[in-house]
């Protein structure tokens, strides 16, 4: 027997089971192989696509992942239960012909085993490779049952988000439209039942997006649909209530921090996708249209220093943005429209 080559096959066998575990059976995301896996194919198709949010074919990215990553996992179990069979010549015994069978025989009889379709009409000899034959037959099973509970929450929680992003885009399709829209003429205040709704929406898509960071992967060419840019303009309205409003005229504060803290815990998660701050800061909301309509606007030296503070925090999701094919001059997503264009639903 080839000792090293039917180690090499376990240790890759427990490297995949390890990163299975990790991006389907845990709550902290994606595993060291899923999450390189997944970051890589996407940014081949930003580059495709010259990075650019429109395009439709980015909205079969997150499917594209997700069917990546469960025949990555298939290919590496496939992979290092070949290597332990084939580290020794005598492992198999083809049943027909009582001879000994070949690499590329092995290399079936693995496949066909973890396929729960039955072991062909090979067999394996001896008490260790036996009890191998049916370890590899219950891990195609596990497998297969994996997949599907992989599957299903993970597009239950892409409709939540998109039931996120098209809420907020009723409110208005731009961080200044949303304020334009709430103002009664002297306050804010009807903005907080909208605000209060999103609490808990928003802190549900964190955790699955934690859980399941491949969401990050499904895309919208639709801006306003598009999740990243609804929850920046949501944020960046968060961020003129809070300093350039006065402050008897803001919703309730302890609804404006439970909103902003909820978008946070989402934000936190982006790092398990590799998104960091960048060091472009996006520009600041021109106030010209919000003052025209009345609305009374603080500005000065400490206005500046809120901002200063809020640097990192702007330059994340500037970097979220763009990683989704999108730029900061895209956030003007347009309006809530009631008419329906019948060649975009066909």
């Amino acid at each position: 027997m080839n000792y090293f080559m039917f180690f090499l096959g376990v240790i890759l066998l427990l490297v995949t089971a390890a990163d299975l575990i990790n991006t389907s059976l845990s709550v902290r995301g994606a595993g060291f192989i899923t999450k390189r896996l997944s970051k890589s194919i996407w940014s081949i198709l930003l580059v495709i696509n010259k990075k650019m949010g429109r395009r439709k074919i980015l909205q079969i990215g997150g499917a594209v992942i997700l069917v990546s990553i469960l025949i990555n996992w298939l290919l590496l179990i496939w992979i290092s239960a070949s290597l332990m069979f084939i580290s020794d010549p005598g492992s198999l015994m083809n049943v027909e012909t009582n001879s000994s069978t070949t690499v590329i025989n092995k290399i079936f009889y693995t496949g066909y085993t973890l396929s729960t379709l039955g072991l062909g009409d090979m067999e394996s000899t001896g008490d260790f490779w036996d009890v191998l034959t049916a370890i590899l037959s219950f891990t195609g099973l596990i497998l297969i049952s994996i997949a599907i509970t992989y599957l299903i929450p993970v597009v239950s929680a892409e409709i939540t988000k998109r039931k996120i992003s098209v809420y907020i885009n009723t409110l208005g399709g731009s961080a200044e439209e949303i304020l334009l829209n709430y103002w009664n003429g002297k306050d804010f205040k009807e903005l907080e039942q909208p605000f209060i709704s999103l609490i808990d929406s928003i802190i549900l898509h964190a955790q699955n997006h934690k859980a399941y960071s491949v969401l990050h992967f499904f895309h919208s060419s639709d801006r306003k649909e598009a999740f990243v840019l609804n929850l920046t303009n949501l944020d960046e309205a968060l961020t003129v209530l809070f300093h350039n409003i006065p402050a008897e005229q803001r919703p309730p504060f302890n609804v404006l921090i439970r909103l902003r803290k909820a978008i946070s815990s989402y934000l936190v998660t982006l790092p398990a996708t590799f998104i960091k701050p960048g060091k472009e800061t996006p520009p600041v909301m021109v106030y010209t249209t919000l003052e025209n309509k009345g609305i009374r606007i603080l500005s000065g030296e400490t206005v500046n220093l809120e901002y200063e503070k809020l640097k990192t925090r702007r330059q994340l999701l500037l970097s979220l943005i763009k990683d989704d094919g999108w730029e900061w001059t895209d956030l003007k997503t347009g309006s809530y429209n009631h008419e329906i264009n019948m060649s975009e639903t066909f």
